[in-house]
């Protein structure tokens, strides 16, 4: 019996595969997640099969293997590359960039990247393109409340011929012809490891740029090379606004690059300040599908989970609000946003860090971001794949040896305070009362916690 195994860390990309899997009749899904968390909650609701931690299960010549960069050394996966060796026989093993660059081979495919606001610019245009008689499919790295808060949406019109596309990706056999392009494959396309060249991009919107992913790139010049190496590879055209050109201007030669206007949208339910930007760029791209396609038609759109997501009040009626936010920009964005609806209120920022890289690298450009947040509290730092004893923080003049003590560091240059205790975390929360906005800023695991922890009202 084939099993399709997937094995991640804490990804909702993959989440989203393996939901499409499953809404796509496939069967014998497992699903390998290095920690509990709402999304492998999720998945047991829908009766798969979940198994949390490593080395809980052992890999077979006959397993189809998907997977993300996170674990590409844990067990699983490296059992399933020496079995090739063993048995000197081909197996199905891809990581999950590698599995979207498949898909899109098949559709006509729309990526959107950048530094920011890519997933929410993705699931904005999801929302737009959901309607139209070409759409497919489409997956991002969020969970959206217009899609049954799942990351990913499916044209179920169009299902019979997805299910045959996938089947050919999986299997190399299909029972029916596969209409090559024909379909819509709209794509959050990651640059993280350059991994948006896996894509077969038709089309491309890039919402801004700014130094990211220190952990990989050299220097910004490297950064914004990937970019490039992207516009290479796209076979029609790429979006952006004016002042991208005008503050990118080594971009100008690409000439499958088109820039625009940008214009001023209202919506019903969101209100961040970048909405304009995204609207600009997701109109544009949709009007390349659709020339009928209007604006109105996703104003009605209620944003992303952990997009300056409203979790409900607190006992003392304080109000939290859950954010994905990581680079410094995105704090400042968020006070913005929130300041700018909530002007007479307090503002409290809860910030877990997320890699020791970013905290190494842009302390400065953190501690400025905070400006304006009446109060300052640091999490524990998520530091994922990274290890403490790989920085020279006297590089910084500091004299650091662990996660605590660059917390602690951290806190006080935010004039802030250092929390690594849940409990500590949970009663700090409650304390607020009526008048007070939370603001948690976390690509970590907090916000599953806090969900947990944290006492809620309506």
């Amino acid at each position: 019996m084939t099993n399709i195994v997937l094995v991640w860390a804490w990804g909702t990309g993959m989440y989203g595969i393996a939901g499409i899997l499953h809404e796509l009749w496939f069967k014998n899904i497992i699903c390998i997640d290095s920690t509990q968390s709402q999304l492998t909650d999720n998945l047991e609701k829908k009766w798969l099969k979940v198994i949390i931690g490593h080395r809980k299960y052992t890999p077979t010549i006959d397993d189809i293997i998907i997977y993300s960069e996170a674990v590409a050394q844990s067990p699983e996966i490296l059992k399933a590359r020496s079995l090739i060796t063993e048995h000197k026989k081909i197996i199905f093993i891809m990581n999950y960039f590698q599995f979207l660059g498949e898909i899109s081979k098949y559709f006509t495919t729309i990526g959107i990247t950048g530094t920011n606001g890519k997933s929410s610019a993705t699931a904005l245009t999801l929302y737009g393109a959901k309607d139209f008689s070409n759409f497919g499919l489409g997956i991002l790295g969020a969970l959206t409340p217009d899609f049954n808060n799942e990351s990913y949406l499916i044209n179920q019109s169009n299902k019979d011929e997805i299910k045959s596309i996938f089947t050919k990706i999986l299997t190399g056999k299909t029972s029916t012809p596969i209409d090559h392009k024909k379909l819509l494959f709209i794509v959050e396309a990651c640059e993280y490891k350059r991994h948006f060249l896996n894509l077969d991009l038709d089309y491309a919107a890039i919402t801004s740029l700014e130094f990211d992913h220190a952990d990989y790139y050299k220097d910004f010049d490297d950064y914004k090379n990937a970019f490039k190496e992207m516009l290479t590879k796209l076979k029609k055209k790429c979006f952006v606004l004016k002042w991208f050109l005008e503050e990118n201007p080594d971009f100008k030669e690409y000439k499958n690059s088109e820039e625009i206007e940008e214009k001023e949208y209202t919506f019903d339910y969101i209100f961040w300040p970048h909405v304009n930007k995204n609207t600009t760029l997701v109109n544009k791209l949709l009007q390349t599908q659709n020339s009928d396609f209007k604006v109105e038609n996703i104003q009605q759109f209620k944003g992303l989970r952990r997009r300056l997501e409203y979790l409900w009040t607190t006992e003392k009626w304080a109000q939290i609000y859950s954010d994905y936010g990581h680079m410094a920009s995105s704090l400042a964005i968020g006070y913005q946003a929130l300041r700018r609806k909530f002007p007479d209120k307090k503002l409290i920022a809860i910030f877990q860090p997320h890699q020791i890289t970013r905290i190494f690298t842009w302390r400065d450009d953190f501690v400025k971001s905070f400006t304006g947040y009446d109060d300052i509290i640091i999490y524990d730092i998520y530091a994922a794949r990274e290890n403490i004893q790989d920085f020279d923080f006297s590089r910084r003049g500091e004299n650091i040896h662990n996660i605590q003590e660059l917390g602690n560091t951290f806190a006080q240059q935010c004039w802030g305070k250092y929390i690594s205790s849940r409990e500590e975390l949970k009663w700090n929360i409650e304390t607020n009362n009526w008048g007070t906005i939370l603001a948690v800023f976390s690509a970590g695991d907090i916000d599953y916690k806090l969900r947990t922890d944290i006492t809620l009202k309506h």
